[in-house]
């Protein structure tokens, strides 16, 4: 077969034997751009998605961990706040005692000793207060008691309304909570 070609070939003309080398060279450059350029190129597109991709998505995941470490330095904070299990820390009676501060005493209306919840490993403990008839410096005065508290006791709700026959005067209801660790 090969010995049949080689006799073409002879018979060929100059002019024909460019045509058919220029063709069979044609044919050569465009099998190798379909069998390995292109596949090549296919698989380079392809990987450079993917490396952006996974550029991105390791941006995402070293925000999230600067996140989770933010987060864990802050409940590592909130946790050194609260009590540790041997001390009784009551918060029906650091109310009392931050009422009678704030010289609110007299204006409670009701103080009502929430369930505990456990949330997380944490517990929740709650209280509910109302007042009647206390001023706007009074209220200050009971949120900076709370807020110098010797462990975590948070304002969760604060509801004030004014007195409509007097405005100065309000009602004022609040959910105060504390947690500790279970």
């Amino acid at each position: 077969m090969i010995q049949m070609f080689k006799e073409r070939w002879h018979h060929f003309s100059q002019r024909e034997r460019i045509i058919v080398a220029a063709g069979g060279a044609a044919v050569a450059a465009a099998l190798a751009f379909l069998l390995i350029v292109d596949p090549l190129m296919a698989t380079i597109d392809k990987l450079d998605r993917q490396a952006r991709r996974k550029a991105k998505d390791s941006q995402e995941l070293a925000l999230v961990a600067q996140e989770y470490v933010a987060k864990q330095a802050r409940i590592a904070k909130l946790e050194q706040r609260m009590p540790i299990p041997p001390a009784q820390f009551s918060l029906l009676a650091f109310m009392e005692e931050a009422t009678t501060t704030a010289q609110i005493r007299d204006r409670i209306v009701g103080m009502q000793p929430q369930a505990p919840i456990v949330v997380q490993g944490y517990q929740e403990t709650g209280v509910d207060l109302r007042l009647d008839g206390v001023q706007l410096p009074q209220i200050l005065a009971l949120l900076v008691a709370i807020e110098q508290a010797p462990y975590d006791v948070r304002v969760h709700h604060l509801q004030l309304k004014p007195k409509y026959d007097n405005p100065v005067n309000l009602d004022a209801t609040l959910r105060i909570v504390t947690y500790a660790k279970v």
